[in-house]
């Protein structure tokens, strides 16, 4: 009697330290970028990082780097930064590690077009998918970016530019350079920053596809270490209503100056092997 109760004392005492180890609050330390070209977009994503790895019962410390976007991928490649945002794709899920939890509830694929504001006549008349590919005119897109995939599926003229905060300019001089297709969630601030541009008034061109958040394999600051717990925390922010509500609070305004639910909704082919995207 006494050897059973001293294995079933030692057992318990085996298995509460073990479980309390495995619930150990943690510090999850993140090297993250902030964009030069865009020095504002990160706020929605850091502070979703922030609230959901504390609500997981952990301490974010998230460093932060002030980066050119065509300088981010090729840190989290090595290791440098530990995680970024960015659109899913096939080619991405196998350089990175996903957090399988789209974070946008797919904002990002539904796309306003920045315009010459002496341009918006050549849109007014558009209701479907044919009517606009009718119109001939050319997508400006950065290069590679996951658009130029979802254009070619769709037959729509498009041109790629290595350069792309370069395109705004181009937008604004008009000749061949049409409309730069923008996310509902960025487009604001992108018109404030360049206001002799417009955001095209009628219609929203639709994509299936939204932001993950992707960790570096290897190098100094590989995020792959923080996978279970990210994956955790994120996952309950999406239960919990924590993304809707953050969505809210950072895009709300942008969603209801946009005319969201008035505008023409334009669904475009979404190709399954995707290109590596924006």
């Amino acid at each position: 009697m006494k050897k059973t109760f001293l294995y079933l004392l030692i057992t318990a005492i085996f298995l509460s330290t073990y479980f309390s180890e495995k619930v150990e609050a943690q510090v999850i330390t993140l090297q993250i970028p902030i964009l030069e070209e865009n020095p504002h977009q990160h706020k929605f994503f850091h502070e979703l990082l922030e609230t959901a790895i504390k609500e997981a019962g952990h301490t974010p410390n998230l460093i932060v780097q002030h980066l050119p976007q065509l300088r981010v991928k090729s840190y989290l490649g090595k290791g440098i930064l530990s995680l970024y945002w960015m659109i899913e794709s096939e080619q991405r899920d196998k350089d990175y590690i996903a957090i399988e939890v789209g974070i946008t509830n797919k904002l990002i694929g539904k796309r306003l077009l920045l315009i010459n504001p002496a341009d918006q006549h050549l849109y007014n008349h558009v209701t479907d998918l044919d009517s606009f590919r009718k119109l001939n005119l050319e997508a400006n897109l950065g290069k590679k970016w996951f658009d130029a995939t979802v254009w070619a599926a769709n037959d729509l003229r498009y041109s790629e530019h290595a350069k792309w905060k370069q395109i705004f300019a181009m937008i604004a001089q008009g000749s061949r350079h049409h409309y730069f297709p923008r996310g509902i969630n960025e487009i604001i601030g992108e018109l404030e920053q360049h206001p002799n541009l417009a955001i095209e008034k009628n219609l929203m061109l639709i994509y299936d596809r939204d932001f993950r958040f992707y960790l570096s394999k290897t190098g100094p600051n590989a995020g792959k270490q923080h996978q279970e717990i990210l994956t955790i925390a994120l996952e309950n922010a999406q239960k919990n209503g924590l993304i809707e509500r953050l969505i809210m609070k950072h895009w709300s305004k942008s969603l209801n100056q946009l005319n969201y639910d008035g505008r023409i909704k334009i669904r475009l082919k979404t190709p399954n092997n995707a290109s590596d995207g924006q």
